[in-house]
């Protein structure tokens, strides 16, 4: 495999490098210990500044400098640092210096110039050569190996991908699922190879995989996928009912697409004459800034529901992860005061709100009975969990509130999140809970995808959360009126999108859980109307 290497890297060196690369990352340890940055540190200073490099004479210099290159790593690391430092003629040199040497490539180099193919195939077609030592690789490595690394997995199917042999890819994949999920990029990749050889019912099972792994679609998959139904219809209203489908899967996942594919998505529409429009969505009601329509809220069916309070009920019988740190007599001891005393309106999570004293100079009962008296003025029957150690809280007070309120108090070593969730799903579906906690642990915890979305949608309309004014006033945030997902209404989709992360030049803003409502995409058909 070596041999053929040296070819196609000698080949390639006439073909130039106009490429703008973004290397993926490689196993390949480069910055461990003390000195490491020494090392590397000498390594790019000379490569950098020599034209006619002494490989041999850099390998033992940088040997001597003490840090975590060594001589079974070095070719790696070389070659990493070259690939990552965009100098391809020092690669090639090196790649020689090999070849002349009887040296064999290593698995960190082999994976370096699995990533390098890759980046190139992304720009230009690959050579044959080049994607002949593709899959010499994949061939060489099984047999060496039989079972591959994940991360050895991942730049395979990166470079397999790239060069359309997507059969090989699906085989790789099904590897990397023995030891760990495949990540975002890997499924995208093969959906996308999938797409681009118009095997569109293969594409959409490895989406459903995707989801079912929790790893929503990139930016390339939703661009092949768009490019394959422009590419294979070609009347407006046929494209249109396929683009249908790509927005009920971002529907159907509760997802949020991309800044730059909902740039696509925008254009894709405009040239099909719809008004295709970014807005923003008002968090009071749920109204589009654009088309003045207000996103429904979604509420759970029975079906659903039941489906989630008997997921909780299972966890609760067969002692699952939802409870690691609670006794089974505590936990006897909480269905049988909830079997007795619900249902409730409102559970509340005690110690979270009450540390919410620590931002407006209140004393934490204070803040508490708050809220107490906020939800009793509204004749709300409450449940109150809280530790044990809140007991030792003033008395009088403590009193009082446990006097409005069923009150249960588990050990201060018990997971009290959990309880509270668990009291309002078994009390019944009109029941609300309040807390800041956001509560994405839980979410996990849910194996299944669908699971996990109805818990989502379920949040959303039950989670109340207090804060504290400037002040001193208690502020209760209701749960929102709407579900702040991907919906279809009169004709209209409505897409929420993420924009990179930015600095906030009016500082940092309280993350309540609700999605930003300020990167929304609107979607009307052409001649729709607008709201007044």
């Amino acid at each position: 495999m070596f041999h053929s290497l040296s070819r196609l890297l000698l080949s390639s060196q006439n073909t130039g490098y106009r490429l703008s690369l973004r290397l993926l990352n490689t196993s390949t340890p480069i910055t461990r210990g003390r000195y490491a940055t020494d090392q590397i540190k000498y390594v790019k200073s000379v490569i950098s500044s020599s034209k006619n490099l002494e490989w041999s004479t850099l390998k033992k210099d940088t040997l001597e400098i003490k840090g975590s290159i060594n001589s079974q790593n070095i070719d790696a690391v070389f070659l990493k640092v070259m690939v990552n430092g965009r100098n391809f003629e020092a690669a090639l040199s090196f790649a020689e210096y090999l070849k002349s040497s009887n040296a064999e490539l290593n698995l960190g180099s082999i994976n370096g110039l699995l990533v390098l193919f890759y980046e190139m195939g992304k720009e230009n077609e690959l050579s044959e050569e080049q994607k002949a030592f593709i899959l010499e690789s994949y061939k060489d490595l099984y047999n060496k190996y039989k079972v591959l690394d994940s991360t050895t997995c991942e730049k395979l199917i990166h470079a397999l991908c790239v060069i359309n042999e997507w059969k090989k890819a699906l085989k790789v994949l099904e590897d990397i699922k023995l030891t760990s999920k495949p990540s975002h990029s890997a499924y995208s990749l093969i959906i996308a190879s999938l797409f681009n050889v118009n095997k569109k019912s293969d594409a959409l099972k490895i989406i459903a995989r995707s989801v079912a792994d929790d790893r929503p679609i990139q930016h390339t998959a939703y661009v092949a996928w768009i490019n394959y139904i422009i590419r294979k219809y070609k009347d407006k209203k046929t494209i249109t009912k396929y683009l249908e489908e790509i927005n009920m899967n971002i529907f159907n996942n509760s997802v949020s697409i991309s800044e730059q594919t909902a740039q696509l998505v925008q254009e894709t529409y405009s040239n099909l004459n719809w008004n295709a429009q970014f807005t923003r969505i008002r968090k009071i009601d749920g109204e589009c800034m654009c088309c003045n329509q207000q996103l429904d809220c979604l509420k759970l069916s029975e079906e659903e529901f039941q489906m989630l309070q008997q997921n909780i009920k299972q966890k609760l019988i067969v002692g699952s992860d939802l409870f690691l740190k609670t006794s089974p007599d505590e936990l006897d001891r909480f269905l049988r005061f909830v079997n007795n005393t619900a249902p409730y309106d409102v559970v509340l999570d005690a110690l979270n709100i009450a540390y919410i004293a620590r931002n407006g100079n209140l004393d934490r009962v204070s803040v508490l009975s708050m809220v107490v008296n906020y939800f009793e003025s509204q004749n709300k029957r409450m449940l109150l969990l809280g530790r044990k150690h809140m007991l030792g809280w003033p008395r009088k007070q403590m009193q009082q509130i446990m006097g409005k309120t069923c009150s249960f108090f588990t050990d201060d070593l018990s997971q009290d999140d959990p309880y509270f969730i668990t009291a309002a799903i078994l009390s019944g579906s009109h029941t609300d809970i309040v807390s800041k906690d956001l509560l994405r642990g839980h979410q996990f915890l849910l194996k299944d995808e669908q699971l996990r979305l109805v818990f989502r949608r379920w949040q959303w309309q039950h989670q109340c959360m207090v804060f504290l004014n400037k002040r001193r006033k208690l502020i209760v945030q209701p749960p929102l009126k709407f579900t702040p997902c991907a919906q279809k209404k009169n004709g209209a989709w409505h897409l929420v999108y993420e924009k990179p992360h930015e600095t906030d030049s009016f500082g940092p803003q309280i993350n309540d859980g609700t999605p930003d409502l300020t990167t929304w995409l609107c979607l009307r058909p052409p001649n729709a109307s607008v709201n007044k």
